[in-house]
């Protein structure tokens, strides 16, 4: 992938905080000391997901965090890192609560589609570590509902034997459909040996989602 410092520059500072205020001086230090190293070598190593891709910010936003676990020498366990990820999103909840799951709630269907449509134009077959969507409009009548059953950052940090990472990474779907006024219903994921990541998310007002 190519290097981008803008997600390291935007998301270091919080993660420093919050590792610090839970976790100590030292490792705040380490992680975003070393952290910004491993991140660099992270994006420089990963498989290219294509120019203009409208998901590459997700694979730079799970480095970021991946980056700075590997600086502090995995001295912080996987769920550490889980609570840390919390604490990021929990600062930047007012920019996910623009979106509100209950007046748009096919916000994620709609936005995926135009995914498709990239990976339709032929970004597909030349980048075949990308997502790959799928959609079933039969299967709910509320909310949006997808599913993936490629997705780059499980392969990629699986192969890189750093797939205990995942398991918090795939949770802060969680927390960013919560913060968007919505709810995240899920079977399974790539991550915990499922053959796909479902996207089932309905607002957080509906009592009753079919």
């Amino acid at each position: 992938m190519k290097q981008n410092g803008f997600y390291w520059m935007l998301f270091a500072p919080m993660i420093r905080r919050s590792i610090r205020k839970r976790y100590g001086q030292q490792l705040a230090d380490s992680a975003i000391r070393n952290g910004k190293k491993e991140y660099r070598k992270l994006v420089k190593e990963a498989p290219d997901l294509g120019s203009g891709n409208p998901m590459a910010s997700n694979a730079y936003f799970a480095y970021v965090f991946v980056g700075a676990w590997l600086g502090t020498d995995r001295k912080l366990t996987p769920d550490d890192m889980a609570v840390v990820m919390t604490d990021v999103l929990t600062t930047v909840k007012p920019f996910f609560a623009m979106t509100d799951l209950n007046k748009t709630p096919e916000k994620w269907y709609r936005d995926m589609k135009k995914y498709e449509a990239w990976y339709n134009k032929g970004n597909g077959e030349n980048y075949p570590t990308t997502w790959k969507v799928h959609f079933d409009e039969s299967l709910h009548r509320d909310g949006s509902y997808y599913y993936f059953s490629v997705c780059p950052i499980c392969s990629y940090l699986k192969g890189k034997g750093l797939g205990e990472i995942m398991t918090p990474l795939c949770e802060t779907d969680k927390v960013m459909f919560a913060y968007q006024h919505g709810r995240l219903i899920r079977n399974e994921t790539i991550a915990s040996g499922g053959s796909m990541c479902d996207y089932w998310s309905v607002g957080d007002q509906m009592e009753d989602p079919q």
